[in-house]
């Protein structure tokens, strides 16, 4: 959870340049809503417990976790017409990259 309190600063920046953060979450609706009230997160988490938009991003983890389908932690930079200008995609689904890292790569992409 620290990563996407982290994306605070993240959002922060986006939204200077008109842009912001949409999380998605294969979690039910409740425990999404729990995690977005308990974090104060600064965007919205979109639920995906069919993981739709999960898999068109490539992102579905491959081996069950705990018997669930889960997706893979990404980090995704989306333009204006819905083109990707960044994307990191962590290998396992315990990594997470760094938040001041991700805003170091908005901020170069902002320049």
């Amino acid at each position: 959870m620290a990563e996407l309190r982290g994306l605070g600063d993240v959002q922060r920046a986006l939204e200077s340049a008109g842009g912001t953060i949409i999380a998605i979450a294969a979690d039910e609706l409740k425990d999404t809503k729990r995690v977005h009230e308990k974090n104060k997160l600064p965007f919205d988490i979109l639920c995906d417990v069919r993981l739709t938009a999960i898999a068109a991003y490539g992102l579905k983890h491959h081996e069950p976790f705990h018997d669930m389908d889960v997706s893979l932690p990404a980090n995704i930079l989306v333009d204006r017409s819905g083109r990707i200008v960044w994307m990191h995609v962590a290998r396992r689904v315990q990594d997470r990259m760094d938040p001041n890292d991700v805003l170091r790569r908005v901020n170069d992409l902002l320049r």
